[in-house]
């Protein structure tokens, strides 16, 4: 799993790829993508953790996709640091729309809008296309904590984001639950400590959701649109 790709990952492991319907509430939805590119920066070293708070680190020296690029530029325009919660609160919805766009351009996936509903409209789905690239990173996530000796960076982080939002059970390993969930602390268990304190984030972040509404303290932002 490379970590230039966990966003587009995260967000396939977390849409069924047959109906094409996402397996968690939107909120959550929108924590994990934005956790997934938060933690590839941070093991590209482009930002960092101090305390609970996110920061640039280097920003040079390393390529970078435009979605890297859109949200180490928000990151570096703040005056003072924020926490995990205000930036999947400010970057949550324009992330998901980037990786949506993305996977689409790719031939990864189609749209289908959401209908209307009582109140406001289901969500969109977005079913494969291309079926073995839309379901594998879920099955070599799966098969990373089958066999933790083949476990990578990568996959063990996005692990240990799946158990800070508690939605585990996305995952089938042919395993009982508290196994699964065993080998998902054990994979976070052995992060380094910067992913640790950004998971830690994550889960007080994913905790937030099932609250009252809260604003963030940076507010939305959106991608500027740049003249070709």
């Amino acid at each position: 799993m490379n970590q230039d790709k966990l966003v587009r990952r995260m967000f396939l492991i977390l849409h069924d790829p047959f109906t094409g319907k996402p397996q968690i509430g939107h909120d959550l939805l929108r924590t994990g993508l934005v956790a997934a590119e938060l933690a590839a920066l941070t093991m590209a070293r482009h930002i960092g953790m101090e305390n609970d708070r996110i920061v640039v680190a280097e920003t040079r020296g390393t390529e970078s996709d435009e979605i890297d690029s859109f949200v180490v530029e928000g990151i570096q325009r703040q005056d003072s640091a924020h926490t995990v919660r205000s930036w999947v609160d400010a970057l949550g919805e324009t992330v998901y729309d980037m990786v949506a766009r993305t996977l689409l351009a790719e031939g990864t996936v189609r749209r289908v809008q959401g209908g209307r509903r009582l109140v406001g409209r289901s969500p969109d789905r977005f079913p494969a296309l291309d079926l073995m690239r839309a379901a594998g990173p879920r099955l070599r996530l799966e098969h990373m904590l089958r066999t933790p000796r083949e476990r990578d960076l990568a996959a063990a982080v996005t692990a240990a984001v799946l158990g800070a939002l508690k939605v585990e059970r996305v995952l089938d390993v042919d395993r009982d639950r508290a196994t699964v969930k065993a080998s998902v602390a054990a994979a976070a268990s052995a992060l380094p400590v910067d992913l640790r304190s950004l998971v830690a984030g994550v889960e007080a972040s994913g905790a937030a959701t099932s609250a009252v509404t809260h604003g963030s303290a940076i507010g939305p932002m959106r991608r500027e649109r740049r003249s070709t």
